[in-house]
């Protein structure tokens, strides 16, 4: 009887355990309004942005944060697209690297019936984003 009891509780714990990773992957119906983003800049030599050559030795370079004008755009289609969403914002970089926070920027474009960047992420097609981001003052 014990052995039935033991074989029913594992059975139904088991059942409980695989049903849930189809919730981990279901899709949230209220997408965000802020998303985070992070990169690594470069400019055209390859060398990253925020830093200066160092002054004691001239081929290695150190760290000097810089502000940069960025204007960050998801499109719908990989190369050619018109942007369906585009904000820009000031950033830091340092040593290349650079984190944000999407949604926190001045709408600087958006296809029509998008007004927030959950709006983007919303309809059949939303697993085909593609971010574009274009640095001014380089």
């Amino acid at each position: 009887m014990n052995r039935a009891i033991r074989n029913m509780a594992i059975l139904a714990v088991g059942s409980f355990v695989l049903g849930l990773p189809g919730l981990a992957y279901a899709a949230d119906a209220n997408p965000p309004e802020r998303m985070t983003y992070q990169g690594y800049l470069v400019d055209a030599d390859g060398d990253p942005l925020g830093t200066v050559a160092d002054p004691s030795d001239q081929t290695e370079r150190v760290s000097a944060p810089a502000n940069y004008d960025v204007v960050f755009r998801i499109y719908d289609v990989k190369q050619d697209g018109l942007a369906v969403w585009g904000e820009q914002q000031t950033i830091t970089v340092d040593n290349g690297y650079f984190s944000v926070l999407l949604g926190e920027g001045v709408l600087v474009e958006a296809a029509e019936g998008i007004e927030t960047l959950s709006d983007v992420f919303k309809g059949d097609d939303i697993s085909d984003r593609f971010i574009g981001i274009t640095v001014s003052g380089l």
